[in-house]
């Protein structure tokens, strides 16, 4: 393991279209991460990697977790493979950070996270909405008891994902590999749910596949009863015009949020009936712009993991946690 406080030594497993945005993340905290290896089995994508880094390159995994000097693998390799690539990197003594979903079902993300602590290694699972400017402040008006009772959480997704997006890779839009617009893409509304509502205990779902030559859905709707007895409705679509829509609404007895825009990165409504003058103020100015859909969430989850393995801060959204999103995901799929 590296030295104390020294900067986390992390490396890509796959370089897609979710990688960038993780090497961006570890690349903007110069004094607490760097990114030491790339690995992926397509050469013009190894290329890409190694080129935006200037780290290491692998054509081979196995060849990869030889090295001694990566602390922690990040996969962002096809869904339905992150739990085999977590297995492995996990019995080779180093940690694991999985982007979403951990695997496409739950026996693989549980086999995963048996592994690592078979293997005495930590699981980070991420979910970076959770740590946006919006949800934080959101999160902590609920926990400051502002909405006093919840009765409903509502999220409605409304982007674009057109046949060209699937048609990419042969592993988009199946069951064995990716998942549709639930898994894939609306899970990170459905944790973002789970994370605000607290724990979900019944789904009533309706999926269907309406334009997208795909074999997952491409839209959906979901009811949902929390264990606080609250009702959430998630709608969720990629055949939308852009990416216009990315909401969440709670309504309480004693106030009303809507965080819309395209990636819950704005505060539409902000209603209460009591006043807090710091949240308040906070919320006038917890807008943000982003190009992506990522959001500027996966900085803030490294810096987390960086510190949490420095021993300076708590546990970042770890396996245990990541599974009760994935499971809502598979319930959504009646499975």
């Amino acid at each position: 393991m590296n030295t104390p406080n020294g900067p986390i030594r992390f490396a890509l497993l796959g370089y897609g279209r979710v990688a960038p945005t993780h090497k961006n993340a570890i690349q903007a905290l110069e004094q607490e991460a760097k990114i030491v290896a790339i690995c992926d089995s397509n050469p013009e994508a190894l290329k890409r990697g190694t080129q935006a880094t200037e780290a290491a390159g692998f054509i081979s995994l196995e060849e990869m977790l030889k090295s001694d000097e990566i602390d922690v693998v990040s996969i962002c390799t096809p869904s339905g493979l992150h739990a085999e690539h977590g297995k492995q990197v996990a019995r080779a003594g180093k940690h694991v950070l999985v982007e979403k979903p951990m695997d496409v079902s739950t026996e693989a993300a549980q086999s995963l996270i048996d592994c690592c602590k078979e293997n005495g290694v930590e699981l980070f699972c991420v979910f970076q909405n959770r740590l946006n400017t919006t949800i934080k402040l959101l999160k902590s008006a609920i926990d400051a008891g502002r909405f006093g009772k919840i009765y409903a959480i509502n999220s409605t997704v409304i982007w674009k994902r057109e046949q060209s997006y699937y048609d990419t890779a042969p592993w988009r839009g199946t069951k064995a590999q990716d998942g549709g617009a639930y898994l894939n893409q609306g899970i990170h509304f459905v944790d973002a749910m789970r994370h605000l509502g607290g724990e979900i205990i019944d789904v009533k779902p309706m999926i269907a596949t309406l334009a997208r030559d795909i074999e997952s859905e491409d839209t959906g709707s979901a009811l949902f009863r929390y264990e606080s007895g609250a009702l959430g409705n998630i709608f969720v679509t990629m055949l939308g015009r852009k990416d216009e829509e990315g909401s969440l609404t709670i309504l309480g007895e004693k106030g009303r949020v809507t965080i819309g825009g395209s990636a819950m990165n704005k505060i539409e409504i902000w209603d209460f009936d009591d006043q807090n003058e710091s949240q308040d103020t906070l919320a006038q100015n917890a807008d943000y712009h982003t190009q992506s859909v990522y959001g500027f969430g996966h900085q803030f989850y490294y810096q987390q993991v960086a510190a949490y393995l420095n021993k300076k801060g708590p546990q970042p959204t770890s396996g245990p946690d990541g599974i009760k999103s994935l499971s809502l995901i598979r319930k959504i799929y009646g499975v």
